[in-house]
């Protein structure tokens, strides 16, 4: 599948190459040598991130302030180096294209991301070709990774949609039908899900260490689309093309841990529990683990956006980022944060 990179980032993204300051490729250098003589190997950072999408309704009705009020507070988020160095990895969901280049997320965050050193890759949720202009408002589930570490590899990245046409942007057919039409209702919108394989680097060439990254925001509205979009997940990560590189999958899964309506199927099933759905048992082919169940202690809140790694990789510490200035919130969702220890 063609890769879905931003179109600002194409020719760096093509010639794979990093432009640091001398300063800080000597410290990079100063610091790899160091962790091959100890044999320690850098934790990987990630973040998890409902942006709420730039559309002026959508955030009234969330009680928030327009993106550009919004906007300076979420780059602070996502530049955050309190850990000692940048989040590795940063999933975001609801990241909007928009007609308008005051509201567009997607194009404003790619290059203020990549100021810092950042790398990124989305594809519209209905499916319109990645461009500096886009026609209409859609979603994205935007990813971010630091070129300084990782390298991506443009054979096995890109993006799938969330319904029995995966291969097809922008397709839909997990919503209800409508009974007097006969279509789709594209109740709970077009979804999908951006992933790619990354190499780590250290002074030009690769360490050998890989990691699998998949970002997603599953349907609001439907339950069973959420299930299917599960099981959907599930297979392309049991037949990804490199399976001894672990995975990390973020995302906005409207689902909770427990939920007495029978909701938390989703979680139950991406970590490792057998469910039936459709007059069906499916069995997930592995089971993930959750950053705040990992890590411990555990965790109670009731909570929608989930970090997950599977074996290879283990969470040692997960966290709220909560960020106000002068009672700004800069989304309605909490960011998660997680340190991921190589096993």
């Amino acid at each position: 599948m063609a890769i879905h990179v931003h179109p600002r980032l194409k020719k760096t993204f093509l010639i794979m190459k990093t432009t640091l300051p001398v300063r800080r490729l000597t410290l990079l250098a100063l610091a790899s040598v160091a962790l091959a003589l100890t044999g320690f190997s850098e934790p990987v950072r990630v973040l998890t991130y409902n942006l709420l999408g730039s559309r002026p309704s959508t955030e009234k009705n969330a009680k928030c302030e327009p993106w550009v009020k919004r906007k300076p507070l979420v780059l602070e988020i996502m530049r955050d180096r309190t850990g000692g160095a940048g989040y590795d990895f940063i999933g975001t969901q609801e990241t909007s294209t928009n007609p308008d280049p005051v509201l567009d997320q997607v194009n404003q965050l790619a290059v203020e991301m990549e100021k810092s050193g950042y790398g990124s890759l989305y594809a519209a949720c209905n499916g319109e070709p990645n461009t500096l202009k886009p026609k209409e408002l859609s979603m994205s589930n935007m990813f971010f990774w630091r070129k300084d570490r990782w390298e991506i590899d443009p054979n096995d990245s890109g993006t799938f949609w969330l319904s029995d046409t995966p291969e097809i942007p922008g397709s839909n057919t997990w919503s209800p039908i409508d009974p007097k039409t006969g279509k789709s209702t594209n109740k709970g919108a077009r979804r999908n899900v951006s992933y790619g394989l990354f190499h780590e680097i250290a002074n030009g060439k690769r360490t050998g260490k890989k990691v699998y990254f998949y970002n997603t925001h599953l349907n609001v509205h439907v339950p069973e689309a959420r299930m299917k979009s599960a099981i959907l997940i599930m297979d392309r990560i049991k037949n990804r093309k490199d399976k001894s590189a672990p995975i990390v999958l973020t995302g906005d899964f409207n689902s909770l841990r427990n939920d007495s309506r029978g909701d938390g199927y989703v979680y139950k099933y991406l970590t490792g529990f057998p469910i039936k759905f459709e007059d069906a048992t499916h069995t997930p082919p592995q089971a993930l683990a959750e950053a705040f169940e990992e890590a411990g202690p555990k965790d109670k809140l009731p909570r929608i956006d989930f970090i997950f790694s599977s074996k290879g990789l283990k969470a040692t510490s997960a966290a709220n980022v909560n960020i106000r200035r002068n009672g700004i919130r800069p989304s309605d969702h909490a960011p998660i944060a997680a340190v991921l220890d190589w096993e």
